[in-house]
């Protein structure tokens, strides 16, 4: 088996989230990965492991703790999803992604016991990373949930510590209609015993991770804000850079100058991309995985503290997003680009575009981004901001 029917073999498993969103035969629950976690004999089941949960910043922290480890010696494993340009991101240690034959060899070794237990992309693509994280002896793995929490397959780890980002009113078909619901299922997360640090003292929801914690005889820490360097640019980075820092600080106090250091260097020891990236000057151009308004409102006031002139959206958004509550935050005096893109999922420009007109925002809408982004080069000046974002699929699109 090749690499490419491997990971086509990968994408046609039920449910895949990332392929269908959440309406195709969308179901979870512990029992299906703990079976294909035992029948391959719990790889990794034995290194020590970080567990992040949370609505936005999953990623951003997980790469600055991975970061801070390497800044230590440290090997370090990081599942995280989903991926942006190549499925191989979702596995990484350091920079370097897993490998395709080591996909191919593990698909091909796998498929035939696993075909008819009906494990989702997800579950398979977790246990893909964890085989090959054993077999690489790393030092420690960093998971990532998928969405959720309480039944998210990541959960089926006993961490050394927990981390609950932030909280904020995505993916409610599943997990609650209100924050502090969401929040109760991001906290189920939380292991007996097991240190959790949450980033976000907020009164809507962290009553719930005080119960939580108090259920379970889990230590609880809130971060404090620390100042530090870092290459992930973005004033909302701030709330992860705490988050990472009271992490390591719990795991190592004594390495806090070395660990910290590593927080300059995330690009290049972990290879994170699409936060507040920065892909062209004069205009500048940005591109930022942000997807729903909760990370809209950090957006919205990075995008307005740097511009110096016009700023210039080129916006998608998938089908199950709440696309209006980024659309009511959004200034009137920016110009806009709303782009469809190659995902099943995601909405019309056409249709976005629509749904703007009636908020006062006046557009054009292409069928791609990179049609987008050249209309938008043409009307923008040196001192203006050209944004890109509003789904993680649309940065995929992008022809960099």
């Amino acid at each position: 088996m090749t690499y490419t029917e491997a990971v086509d073999w990968l994408y046609a498993a039920v449910p895949n989230f990332q392929r269908d969103g959440g309406n195709k035969n969308y179901k979870i629950s512990l029992e299906s990965p703990e079976a294909l976690w035992n029948y391959l004999d719990r790889p990794s089941d034995g290194i020590p492991t970080i567990h992040i949960a949370g609505t936005n910043g999953k990623g951003s922290s997980a790469h600055l703790i991975s970061a801070g480890l390497q800044s230590m010696g440290c090997k370090v494993g990081v599942f995280s999803s989903p991926h942006l340009f190549n499925f191989r991101e979702r596995a990484k240690i350091g920079t370097k992604m897993v490998p395709e034959s080591f996909v191919a060899q593990w698909v091909s070794q796998h498929r035939g016991e696993v075909e008819q237990k009906g494990n989702s992309f997800f579950e398979l693509t977790l246990m893909l990373a964890m085989s090959w994280f054993e077999e690489q002896k790393v030092d420690w793995i960093i998971l990532e949930t998928g969405m959720g929490g309480r039944l998210d397959a990541t959960t089926i780890c006993t961490p050394e510590i927990c981390l609950i980002t932030n909280i904020g009113l995505d993916h409610k078909e599943w997990l609650g209609s209100t924050r502090a619901a969401i929040a109760r299922e991001k906290a189920g997360i939380v292991k007996f015993g097991i240190p959790v640090v949450i980033v976000e003292d907020d009164p809507e929801t962290s009553s719930v991770f005080i119960q939580v914690a108090k259920d379970k005889g889990a230590p609880l820490f809130w971060a404090e804000p620390f100042n530090a360097i870092s290459d992930l640019v973005g004033e909302y980075q701030s709330l992860n850079i705490k988050g990472a820092a009271a992490v390591l600080n719990l795991l190592h106090p004594e390495f806090h100058g070395v660990w910290s250091d590593g927080f300059k260097r995330v690009s290049d020891l972990t290879g994170f991309f699409g936060r507040w990236s920065i892909i062209g000057h004069s205009p500048r151009i940005v591109c930022d995985t942000g997807h729903n308004s909760h990370a809209f409102v950090h957006l919205v006031e990075q995008a307005e503290r740097e511009c110096l002139g016009r700023i210039h959206w080129i916006l998608g958004a998938a089908v199950e997003k709440d696309s209006k509550a980024i659309l009511s935050l959004l200034p009137k005096s920016s110009s806009y680009y709303f782009t469809s893109f190659s995902s099943p999922r995601g909405k019309s420009g056409e249709e976005l575009a629509k749904e703007a007109d009636l908020l006062g925002l006046h557009s054009t809408h292409f069928t791609d981004v990179n049609s987008a982004l050249s209309a938008a080069k043409k009307e923008a000046t040196s001192e203006d901001l050209i944004f890109i974002g509003g789904s993680t699929f649309v940065i995929a699109d992008l022809e960099l």
